[in-house]
């Protein structure tokens, strides 16, 4: 159970840096009169999840059975 503890962890962590990657491009590479308000609250929900999930992939792999 504590190997699958782990690896879920790493696989979120994983996943945390990819949707990062994926904030940074989104931002970088968005025409500019995308950048309005419902732009930056999707903005601040999406690192708040990203937050949020790295957060939970830290607790996975710290956890103690």
């Amino acid at each position: 159970m504590r190997a699958l503890n782990i690896i879920c962890g790493i696989c979120v962590l994983l996943v945390s840096l990819h949707m990062v990657h994926g904030i940074e491009h989104f931002v970088h590479h968005s025409p500019a009169d995308f950048h309005g308000a419902t732009f930056f609250a999707l903005l601040i929900s999406g690192i708040a999840a990203l937050i949020f999930s790295f957060v939970g992939g830290c607790l996975l792999i710290i956890r103690r059975n």
